[in-house]
């Protein structure tokens, strides 16, 4: 159609809505059917010609198990809200300053006035989206020979409580179903560790400034929402009361250090956070401590000698000389068991939910900035996230544009775009396909943000220094520690008369 003039709108659009939307419009309805979606069919097929397994034509075992770590971490215990604002402005009263110090000389004298001031906050969504590759009808439904069998995933790959994890949004479907249909194994198993590796990471690192144009973009993670420097949205006026507390453990082992302990810089900052609360009428307030598995494996252990010592550390100067402090080994090996099985921790007094999130930044001797590390040796952040204030108000939440308002736009345009466009059934994500000829591909997007609407009940304690005896296996790509193997594709065999290409 390389002469648009020439399109007969009314083979395009219903007659009323072309009416109503006009040629701009139908033109670009026109153009969308045609789009590149590639010229080759995808190599990541169950069966057939070049699959993963049916290609092999010989007796393989039906049930298949996947290797794949799955990203786990904080955002599982969000809630989540269906919006469709592009931003989010959040209002602060920062303060009341007084606007003099002089108090008045005589009782009929001006008295002394006060000056409220206020704080706005501003939260972008971000936008990722993921495609499968290219397929055909007739790749996705052929199977090689009778040698290419039926087969079953034992492991659940598709469930998943994250907000980022698309595989729920078909309805549920089992191994067996889920090995035998292309373009749900596309969708259900390839699709979700895409988005998990981009929004997991993005949790924390989430910086507008590496937006990509309106293609990509980032919200704003928590290493810049639990923070200092706080700005005005519209002034750039410093607004310090919205401070997060913001400690520097400085490369200190979390074993080693004393005098505080890492224990006691953790209790500190809870007492802080608090105090905040209490003082500024938001309790009462529900926080998780969040850090990485290979750090709490090492912190957990050493929680119930660090307690005790974190509460005599400032009494050793009065303490008799020649006093003694005696442990129940066997009582401090039961009290490190029943903080790994119930992931809680005490601070002063109080019992805290831990949460392990793979998606917090990890630096290691190659990635050290500061030269502060050597091989075997790790530093990460640990948050102090407040989960709730004000007994049941979210202080943290996740919102997504809802794209379940196509439903209306679907509906005026008489179903036509919705052969187009398809939310999930949460709303999270919008499917559409790109099809060139007999070649299509489904793509997917979502475009979140986090919101925390208490920074100053949050803290952040940066450069926690520990030494695993084993590092975990995780689920980023991009890591050292992330196992994969095998083939994509496997070559035909190849007959006598073939001629295959």
């Amino acid at each position: 159609m390389s002469d648009m003039s020439q399109i007969d709108y009314g083979k395009i659009l219903t007659p009323d809505f072309a009416y109503a939307m006009g040629k701009g419009f139908a033109d670009a309805m026109a153009v969308a059917q045609k789009a590149a979606a590639g010229n080759n069919s995808t190599g990541n097929l169950i069966h057939g010609v070049g699959s993963l397994f049916g290609g092999v034509a010989v007796g393989i075992d039906r049930e298949v198990i996947s290797a794949m770590m799955h990203w786990t971490g904080v955002a599982e215990h969000l809630p989540r809200v269906g919006v469709r604002t592009m931003e989010v402005l959040l209002p602060f009263i920062t303060g009341v300053d007084p606007t003099s110090s002089t108090e008045p000389s005589d009782e009929c004298g001006d008295c002394i006035s006060g000056e409220t001031e206020a704080c706005i906050q501003h939260f972008p969504t971000g936008r990722v989206c993921r495609e499968t590759q290219t397929m055909t009808p007739d790749r996705i439904i052929e199977r090689l020979n009778t040698g290419d069998i039926d087969l079953t995933l034992l492991n659940d790959q598709l469930g998943s409580e994250s907000p980022w994890h698309p595989g729920d949004s078909f309805g549920s479907m089992g191994g067996a179903q889920l090995m035998q249909v292309a373009t749900a194994w596309a969708l259900l198993f390839e699709l979700p560790p895409l988005f998990m590796g981009s929004l997991g990471p993005m949790v924390y690192g989430g910086n507008p400034a590496n937006n990509q144009g309106n293609g990509y973009r980032e919200f704003r993670g928590l290493d810049l929402l639990i923070n200092t420097g706080f700005v005005d949205a519209f002034t750039s006026t410093a607004c310090r009361a919205l401070d997060s507390d913001i400690k520097n453990f400085a490369y200190q082992d979390v074993v080693s250090a004393v005098s505080p302990s890492f224990h006691e810089i953790l209790e500190m900052a809870a007492a802080y956070v608090m105090r905040n609360a209490v003082g500024q009428r938001l309790a009462p307030v529900q926080w998780a401590v969040l850090m990485r598995p290979e750090l709490w494996q090492i912190y957990s252990g050493l929680v119930p000698t660090q307690a005790v010592m974190a509460a005599l550390m400032n009494q050793m100067a009065i303490l008799p000389a020649r006093m003694q402090i005696n442990m129940d080994g066997a009582a401090i090996v039961r009290e490190r068991d029943t903080l790994r099985q119930q992931m809680q921790i005490p601070l002063n007094g109080r019992m805290y939910p831990v949460i392990l999130d793979d998606g917090i930044n990890e630096i290691n001797d190659d990635t050290d900035s500061d030269n502060a590390l050597i091989p075997g040796e790790y530093a990460s952040d640990v948050y102090l996230l407040p989960l709730t204030f004000l007994g049941n108000r979210p202080a943290t939440k996740i919102e997504y544009k809802d794209f379940r308002f196509l439903s209306g736009e679907v509906a005026a345009t008489d179903g036509l775009i919705g052969d187009f466009y398809k939310p999930s059934p949460d709303g999270r994500f919008c499917w559409t396909w790109v099809k060139n000829g007999w070649c299509f591909k489904v793509q997917a997007k979502i475009e979140p943000r986090i919101i925390l609407k208490t920074p100053q009940l949050a803290a952040r304690i940066t450069n926690v220094k520990y030494v695993p005896q084993q590092h975990m296996r995780v689920p980023d790509p991009d890591s050292p520690y992330f196992y994969k193997g095998g083939v994509s594709f496997r070559a035909p065999h190849t007959y006598y008369y073939d001629n295959r290409q």
